[in-house]
């Protein structure tokens, strides 16, 4: 029987992580999916990663790309990616507000000038010394 055309099936193994973060335990929100308020400001990440589901879902809806393009991109197992629109599927609402928020957040970034602080962190900084 020639190896090359055995059937190549990958067992979907539990990721070895913690229980807690500094005291803190992991919270499962879906299959594959986890919250910690200290990892990634709470969003929803994949387990045992610190992807978040609104990187997967921003690769698919506007890089086009396809679950086994997004899988090799992050270098994460097919079945990860499949949890995260799984979850995403079941949540639309909550990640699209949360996109739009990243989006409204690199604009802002890109508006600012590189290397201006805002006069309100100037004069905090006055009034201390």
């Amino acid at each position: 029987m020639d190896p090359m055309s055995e059937d190549k099936t990958i067992e979907r193994q539990e990721p070895n992580i913690r229980d807690e973060y500094d005291g803190v335990k992991f919270r499962t929100l879906a299959k594959g999916i986890t919250t910690h308020p200290l990892i990634r400001g709470g969003r929803p990440c994949l387990e045992g990663t610190g992807i978040k589901v609104t990187d997967i879902v921003a690769a698919q809806k506007y890089h086009r790309l396809g679950t086994d393009e997004i899988a090799d991109h992050y270098a994460i197992e097919f079945f990860m990616v499949e949890d995260a629109l799984n979850y995403y599927a079941a949540h639309t609402d909550y990640i699209d507000t949360d996109l739009e928020i990243d989006s409204l957040n690199d604009i802002q970034l890109a508006e600012a000038q590189y290397g201006t602080r805002p006069d309100s962190l100037l004069s905090r900084r006055k009034s201390v010394s």
